[in-house]
C-alpha cells in the first residue's frame, strides 16, 4: 500500500527522526464536529449502504501521532471538509490511543482486528471502502489542507467507478469470461489492497480462469506469500537478542524459492533493512549498501526512488553516528 504503505520498512527514516526528536508532548488535536465520526464499523456499514454513501476509514492514534494530529488539524476538523465530505462518505474513526481510557474495550477489539484485516502498517492509514467494506483506495496525510485532499478523495472514487464497472460486466458473464472481468476490475486497484483484502475473488478468478490470462492470481498468490514473510521477520525481530543474520538469510531464502524480478525483487530485499538497526556505522553502511542494490534492479519504480531517499537519510545518520563517536574518542581534558 502506498504507504505509508512503504513506511513501515522505512526503519532508517523513523530512526533518524528519533535521534533528533523532540520530547515535548505533542499538541492535541483540534475537536472538530466528533458528532460526524463514529467507531461502530458495522453500524458504519449499514449506514453508508442506508444512505447510498462509501467509507473513509480512519485509522489513528489520536493523542500520540504528531501526523494523525496534523491530519486532523489541517483537513478533518476544517469547516471545509467538514461540510462537504460527510456528503460522499461515512466517517469511521479506528483510533489506537496511547490513553486506553479513551476507547471502549470492544471498539479496540475491533479496531485491532481491522488493522490486521486492512494490512495497516503506519499511521494515519485512511482507507476509501464501499458500503460492504471492500476497501478500494489508500491515502494518509497530504499537504494542502481541505481543498487538496477533497480533491484526492474525488480522484481515488474514480477507482471505485473502474472496478464496480468491470465487476458490472462480470454478472453478466461466465466461465473464463467471467474470471478475466472479476481480474479486470481488481486490476484497478493497488495490488497490495488486492492480496491483503480480496483472497476469496481471487480464489475465485483462480477457479474460473485457471490459466491465470490476466497474472493477477500470480501476483496476488506473491503478496500474500511476502506478507507472511514480513509477518515472521517480524516475530523473530522482536525476540529478546534476535539473530538479525539468520532473519536476513530467511529473505535470501525467500528469493530464491521465489524468484521474483522488478518492483516485486526490491519489495523484498527492503524487508532486510529491519536487518540493519542505525545503532552503529557498520549497520549503516550495511544498510546503504542495500539501498544502493534495491536502487540498482531499477531506480525509477517507486520502490527504486524510495530507496534511494532512504539512503539520504542513512546518510546523515552515518554522519551523527560518526560524530557522536568522534566526540566519544576525544581524550578528556586535564586541569591545569
Amino acid at each position: 500500500m502506498t504507504t505509508v504503505k512503504s513506511a513501515c520498512i522505512v526503519l532508517l527514516v523513523s530512526a533518524s527522526v528519533c535521534m533528533a526528536a523532540d520530547t515535548t508532548k505533542p499538541a492535541a488535536a483540534p475537536a472538530g464536529s466528533s458528532n460526524l465520526w463514529i467507531s461502530d464499523f458495522e453500524a458504519a456499514k449499514a449506514l453508508a449502504a442506508k444512505e447510498g454513501k462509501d467509507l473513509l476509514l480512519d485509522f489513528c492514534g489520536s493523542d500520540w501521532c504528531g501526523w494523525c494530529i496534523r491530519l486532523k488539524k489541517e483537513v478533518f476538523a476544517t469547516p471545509d471538509f467538514e461540510a462537504a465530505a460527510p456528503k460522499q462518505f461515512v466517517l469511521v474513526e479506528l483510533d489506537f490511543p496511547r490513553d486506553k481510557t479513551k476507547v471502549v474495550a470492544a471498539t479496540a477489539a475491533q479496531n485491532e482486528k481491522l488493522a490486521k484485516e486492512f494490512g495497516v502498517q503506519g499511521y494515519p492509514s485512511i482507507f476509501l471502502a464501499d458500503a460492504q467494506g471492500r476497501p478500494y483506495a489508500q491515502i494518509g496525510y497530504e499537504p494542502g489542507g481541505p481543498t487538496n485532499y477533497l480533491a484526492r478523495l474525488a480522484d481515488l472514487k474514480k477507482i471505485r467507478a473502474t472496478r464496480d464497472a468491470a465487476w458490472a460486466k462480470a454478472g453478466k458473464a461466465a466461465g473464463v469470461d467471467k474470471g478475466k472481468l472479476l481480474a479486470e476490475g481488481l486490476a484497478a486497484l493497488d495490488e497490495d489492497l488486492v492480496a491483503t483484502c480480496y483472497s476469496p475473488m481471487v480464489a475465485e478468478i483462480k477457479r474460473l480462469d485457471p490459466a491465470d490470462s490476466s497474472g493477477i492470481v500470480k501476483k496476488a498468490e506473491f503478496k500474500a506469500r511476502l506478507a507472511e514473510l514480513e509477518k515472521a521477520l517480524m516475530t523473530s525481530i522482536s525476540q529478546k537478542d534476535a539473530d538479525l543474520a539468520a532473519v536476513a538469510k530467511q529473505v535470501d531464502a525467500f528469493i530464491e524459492a521465489n524468484k521474483p524480478v522488478g518492483e516485486a525483487m526490491q519489495k523484498t530485499m527492503m524487508l532486510k533493512l529491519k536487518c540493519y538497526p542505525p545503532r552503529s556505522v557498520e549497520n549503516v553502511d550495511e544498510a546503504i549498501k542495500l539501498l544502493d542494490a534495491i536502487a540498482a534492479v531499477d531506480a525509477t519504480t517507486p520502490t527504486g526512488t524510495q530507496a534511494l531517499q532512504i539512503k539520504k537519510q542513512a546518510e546523515t545518520i552515518k554522519q551523527r553516528l560518526e560524530q557522536k563517536k568522534d566526540k566519544t574518542a576525544l581524550p578528556a581534558t586535564q586541569p591545569k
